[in-house]
């Protein structure tokens, strides 16, 4: 159930944490920092957006679970950097261009999970108005641990490093990482999914789905001074035009 509280809690938790691990990137580079400052605050002006004004529940939902998985994303490319810049230099194109493969083979992971047929719907309705199933009544057979895939990958790539003997901790962080990564989005499979086909049935809605609990968010976004700010906005752009 996604309440009031919980959007705005975990929503902020989550750009935070976001921001925190992206700082971890290439800083050796001319340029990353103006493109930190240019995505982290383009990340802040879209969580204002879905904490304060945005009550459609397939964007909130897709945007939430590319940020979760975007955590490890960045552990991982951080790590495979740092593999990198001990080969080649921290300075170095090689290095540079290790940093956006995890992102690479994750997105590829995403775009080949979210078309393919899900056997399992994760959503539950009520008109309009829609929340994720609970997970006591999804299938057995759909309760797949990315922590147990991840786990095994990583001890797999403990012994591979082992025995090679390089880069041990930074290898394994990042096939770790890696792992989880992809491990996360095949657990998220039927959400991915899911989000896909409310997105589809969208097109030929007059509304879009939104919050099962949306009248509780609206009634919090009334006294957070925020969200006023945003609906006075919204009415001064459309007053000229009217």
């Amino acid at each position: 159930m996604i309440d009031s509280d919980k959007l705005k809690k975990f929503t902020w938790f989550l750009f935070g944490l976001f921001v925190l691990l992206f700082a971890f990137g290439p800083s050796g580079f001319k340029y990353f920092w103006p493109a930190y400052f240019v995505v982290s605050l383009s990340a802040f002006i879209w969580t204002l957006y879905l904490v304060y004004a945005c009550e459609k529940f397939t964007l909130y939902m897709t945007s939430i679970l590319i940020t979760v998985v975007s955590l490890f994303c960045l552990l991982a490319s951080t790590s495979a950097d740092l593999v990198a810049a001990r080969f080649w230099g921290k300075t170095s194109i090689a290095a540079l261009m290790m940093w956006p493969v995890p992102i690479g083979i994750v997105s590829l992971t995403y775009l080949v999970l979210a078309n393919g047929k899900s056997s399992f719907h994760p959503f539950e309705y009520d008109g309009i108005k829609v929340q994720p199933r609970p997970q006591e009544k999804q299938k057995t057979s759909t309760a797949y641990s990315p922590l147990l895939v991840a786990g095994a990958t990583t001890l797999a790539a403990s012994i591979f490093t082992k025995a090679a003997g390089t880069l041990t901790a930074g290898m394994v962080a990042m096939f770790g990482l890696l792992a989880f990564s992809v491990a996360l989005l095949f657990h998220a499979r039927h959400i991915i999914r899911g989000l896909r086909t409310l997105r589809i049935q969208e097109k030929t809605m007059p509304t879009p789905y939104t919050f099962m609990q949306i009248d509780d968010i609206r009634e919090a976004r009334s006294r957070w001074w925020l969200s006023r700010l945003f609906k006075w906005v919204a009415s001064w752009r459309k007053s000229p035009d009217a």
